[in-house]
């Protein structure tokens, strides 16, 4: 195609040169034509040749820039690095720009210094000198370098004399403003900015961090000094807002991270936490210290956690991480914050161990051994009963609560009489409750010789006579048949006096329809999972299930919306540690460690002694409904008024 198109240019140039010389040539001497003709007939396969090269140039750096706003930055790479192998001439700004911005879209940091430097020392004074600096500002906010960054925008916003460029920057200046640039920054760029725009923008940056820093008056003061009709229109909402601020009461605010996912596969549950941390926001920015967030988006995945709450912590401006929602990614983030000062605060993990990789993790969701060691408490110290049995899944889940369970229940000295475990969904538990049946034919058959033994009551006047054998042995055989293990299946037992039925929430229905069928009468003790009125009040369930006690970590009935509660008491939690003087990490961090009872909306939080939280909640099942009987505070366990445990 091109060589077609030179040919046609060539050809067109010959033409229009033959008609100049026709015109001329009657006034001019033939030797003056031979001359000219010569000059053209050599310059023309020159200029062809570099115009078809200039052509060539444009076309491949318009198809690397057609493959980088499609995401397929390899390959623009790729198609840039060879046009940067021969010389360019005027393209090689443009190539080096591209070049620059591809390499910071695949994450290549030191290419991106590299080329940024190269371009601002060969050309200094080039149109596109503007991106480059709006590409390292994006660099120093990746690296967490708020202030580098906040410097390059307004250098990229001095050097822009483009709209859409200036918008884009803007943007990103806004977000900046809001990151809490330093006092002395500001100052620096205020001072040699020789525009007034951005001397504007510096003092809205500046007003930003007197209200932050609960000083009202101050920001009143600095945007008393602008003219509104000065203030670019990209920022007029910010200064509005600022206005307004600056004349409510001194507030204290304290800036918190948050990782969860809001896009890929969890992006509902990320969505539900952010719906309960606004919920919350609502009514504790009304009081005399706020709370801003920070949310980094982890998309559900390993590697962007790690990125997430590395980014945070090196951020000043944080001062707590909540997250990440899930138990994978919360044990990468903890891992991630080894050693570090920031408190992590994970909403959701029960997976024991978590505390232990940190001396700053808090885990708000009690772990599966403080449940099972609960569990065994309230039945043991406050039912007072013996002969417990258990009923559980065997796998990790069902292992971690059971021997929880076992183990306390044998330091307080009762009997643990039977452990039944199945594999699976639990659509046929015959074997297990028929070995649970059995064990509790045993013990009655056991207390019954004990009480025969027990009611042979000897008077000691019956001495006083003498007696035979026959008087003394002389007694009716009984013609009731002696019950056994095999044909006592419609016999209701009581002699294991309660069952530790701890279940995944999806086996709810298999569990509570069996339960009835092999007549215990016991006292039933499950988890989390029994909280399922839809299931328990069917009719074949409900009523056999009447007392059952539910050791829970909320007392919120609406178990579909956990993740919800959750985002709103962890919020709470973290306004309630806020004061006037010292927000700084560990001071944050030294009260979490300290909290002794928190109450919030759903869940009672008690770290005192452990960075894990050891308030679970007693709920009990009466009358078609569950209602919260008390909540454990370390050993103890605290009842309702007017509830009895």
């Amino acid at each position: 195609m091109y060589k077609n198109t030179y040919a046609i240019v060539m050809y067109s140039i010959l033409m229009v040169l033959h008609c100049i010389i026709n015109v001329f040539s009657r006034s001019m001497k033939a030797s003056y034509i031979r001359i000219i003709l010569l000059f053209f007939t050599l310059s023309l396969p020159v200029f062809g040749q570099n115009w078809f090269q200039s052509r060539l140039i444009e076309k491949q750096i318009d198809m690397a820039i057609d493959h980088f706003n499609e995401d397929r930055f390899a390959i623009a790479e790729t198609i840039l690095n060879k046009l940067m192998e021969k010389p360019l001439g005027a393209y090689e700004p443009k190539s080096r720009m591209m070049l620059m911005k591809t390499a910071y879209a695949l994450n290549k940091k030191e290419n991106i210094k590299i080329i940024g430097r190269e371009f601002l020392e060969l050309f200094p004074d080039n149109e596109y000198v503007k991106d480059i600096y709006l590409k390292f500002g994006d660099t120093f906010i990746d690296e967490q370098n708020f202030n580098s960054a906040f410097r390059m925008y307004i250098k990229a916003r001095t050097l822009s004399n483009n709209q859409d460029f200036t918008f884009l920057v803007d943007q990103r200046l806004l977000n900046t403003i809001q990151l809490n640039i330093s006092s002395s920054t500001i100052s620096e760029l205020s001072m040699i900015s020789t525009k007034s725009s951005e001397r504007i923008i510096c003092t809205l940056a500046k007003s930003f961090n007197d209200i932050s820093s609960g000083n009202p008056d101050e920001c009143a003061l600095s945007l008393y000094q602008l003219n509104p009709e000065d203030i670019p229109v990209n920022y007029f909402d910010i200064y509005e807002k600022l206005l307004r601020a600056s004349y409510q009461p001194a507030v204290k605010t304290i800036t918190v991270g948050v990782v969860i996912p809001l896009s890929g596969d969890n992006m509902i549950q990320g969505n539900s936490f952010l719906r309960g941390m606004h919920k919350a926001l609502l009514s504790i920015n009304n009081s005399d210290s706020k709370i801003s967030f920070l949310i980094k988006d982890n998309q559900g995945g390993q590697i962007q956690t790690i990125r997430a709450v590395n980014e945070l912590e090196r951020n000043p401006a944080i001062k707590a991480i909540i997250g990440p929602i899930s138990e994978s990614n919360a044990i990468i983030a903890a891992n991630a914050l080894q050693g570090k000062n920031i408190p992590l605060l994970i909403p959701n993990a029960t997976m024991d161990g978590i505390t232990s990789l940190g001396k700053n993790i808090y885990q708000l969701n009690s772990n599966l051994s403080m449940r099972g060691k609960l569990a065994a408490r309230y039945i043991t110290n406050v039912l007072e009963l013996d002969s417990i049995a258990v009923l559980s899944p065997a796998d990790n889940f069902g292992r971690a609560l059971t021997d929880a369970f076992v183990k306390e229940v044998n330091q307080l000295g009762k009997k643990i009489v039977g452990v039944e475990r199945y594999s699976g969904v639990p659509t046929d538990l015959k074997r297990q409750f028929k070995n649970l049946r059995k064990i509790a034919f045993e013990l009655e058959e056991k207390e019954n010789n004990y009480d025969e033994y027990l009611g042979m009551v000897f008077d000691s006047l019956d001495y006083l006579f003498e007696l035979s054998d026959d008087d003394l042995f002389d007694i009716p055989e009984d013609e009731e048949k002696e019950l056994t293990a095999s044909d006592s299946s419609k016999i209701k037992l009581n002699t294991i006096q309660a069952i530790y039925a701890p279940v995944h929430s999806e086996h709810l229905a298999y569990i509570g329809t069996q339960f009835p069928m092999y007549y215990f009468d016991t006292q039933i003790i499950g988890n989390d999972s029994w909280k399922n009125l839809d299931v328990l009040n069917q009719s074949n369930i409900g009523p056999h299930m009447e007392g059952l006690v539910i050791i829970s970590n909320n007392f919120s009935i609406d178990t579909k919306d956990h993740i919800y509660n959750q985002a709103l008491d962890c919020t709470q939690l973290i306004h309630s540690i806020i004061n006037d003087h010292d927000n700084a990490r560990l001071s944050l961090a030294k009260r979490l460690s300290n909290l002794s009872d928190f109450n919030g909306e759903s869940h009672n939080i008690r770290f005192f002694d452990s960075n894990l939280n050891s308030s679970l909640q007693v709920l009990r099942y009466n009358n078609n409904q569950i209602i919260r009987s008390g909540y454990f505070m370390g050993d103890s366990l605290l009842s309702l008024e007017g509830i009895a445990p």
